[in-house]
């Protein structure tokens, strides 16, 4: 369309006039057309020479800070030395320069894949700079670079779950208890509990674990953090107090322990397992200091591991099912065999 190519040529020119205040730096160096072409390339924009001859010359009419050697004939060439040198004059950074087309796919990266961990407060101002980014994307729809959300996709290695329904105005009040530091009242309807309860949480952090996003946060007088499932809030109020702090907590450490759930204590796991599920482990380990040893006669293989004991590693290993045979410890064993067996009676009865 004739508009969205005039709109991406006013684009390109004002990104011109950036690359060349960059490209002069405080030393105000004359820049050749060439170092523009190369700067330019480099962000991604599909331009030649006599593009960028064009955009200066109309550049030149309507931005006197911007200054032009000419030390060329008239067919262009350089007579000696620079050839068409240009710098930036003014003190002031050349306007309306916008998003460039690194920023705009970068923009739009972190809106698929981070929106969902950004603080409500960020993305309700981060709105329409994420509008100018998709529109900066449509512009030059043409180039190779913007075709790069269409060409990268990211998958989980799990059953996909569809996320719960989560209260927007819940949501956001967590967040903005979360970054101002405040308490939080909640209405909060644990899944073994036939009435929802109230508490008085003391923030820490957010954890996303698949589709589910849990608060970090102390309970009422207590020193121990928990996780709260964000959908299980009935209710949030801000409260004027500020929240209690735990001393050298770390958010990341903790959700290392506490997000797969179990005890997260380290024990040593050592299981028979199939060649195939040996190929996968040995690219993908289950810790530094994993080992499998070469195939015995039947095709299995031994492997050891430092793990922890997490509903997540129980989880990985009843879906291995016949692939995998633990072992140690014992008490691992003596659960993985309860639960197959169960699960054996319930096939075989019906």
């Amino acid at each position: 369309m004739p508009g969205q190519k005039s709109q991406a040529t006013l684009q390109r020119r004002l990104q011109v006039l950036e690359s060349i205040r960059k490209l002069s730096g405080r030393s105000a160096r004359w820049v050749t057309v060439s170092e523009i072409v190369n700067d330019l390339k480099k962000q991604g924009y599909e331009v030649s020479v006599p593009n960028i001859r064009r955009d200066l010359k109309s550049l030149l009419e309507t931005h006197q800070q911007l200054e032009c050697n000419d030390n060329s004939n008239q067919d262009g060439e350089p007579k000696n030395g620079l050839a068409h040198g240009y710098r930036w004059a003014g003190r002031d950074n050349p306007t309306g320069c916008g998003i460039t087309l690194p920023e705009a796919l970068s923009l739009v990266m972190v809106e698929r894949y981070l929106n969902q961990s950004l603080p409500v407060l960020l993305t309700r101002s981060l709105h329409d700079i994420f509008n100018k980014a998709h529109q900066t994307l449509e512009l030059h729809k043409k180039n190779q670079i913007t075709q790069w959300p269409e060409k990268f996709c990211v998958i989980q290695p799990t059953q996909p779950l569809i996320p719960p329904t989560l209260n927007q105005e819940i949501l956001g009040s967590v967040h903005e208890a979360l970054l101002n530091e405040k308490q939080l009242r909640v209405t909060y309807q644990a899944p073994n509990r036939p009435e929802a309860k109230e508490y008085r949480l003391h923030p820490l952090g957010l954890i996303q674990r698949g589709p589910v996003t849990y608060l970090a946060a102390m309970a009422n007088d207590y020193e121990d953090p928990y996780l709260y499932a964000l959908h299980r809030m009935q209710a949030a109020q801000i409260l004027e107090q500020d929240c209690r702090h735990k001393p050298a907590f770390n958010l990341t450490e903790f959700s290392a322990k506490q997000g797969h759930f179990g005890s997260a204590a380290a024990i040593h796991l050592k299981a028979r397992i199939c060649d195939h599920l040996a190929l996968i482990l040995e690219e993908t380990r289950l810790s530094e200091d994993q080992i499998i040893s070469p195939a015995n006669e039947s095709g299995f293989r031994e492997i050891t591991a430092a793990v922890s004991d997490t509903w997540q590693l129980r989880w990985w290993i009843l879906g291995q099912c016949d692939r995998i045979e633990v072992l140690e410890p014992e008490a691992l064993r003596l659960e993985i065999a309860e639960s197959v067996s169960k699960c054996n009676q319930q096939y075989l009865s019906k």
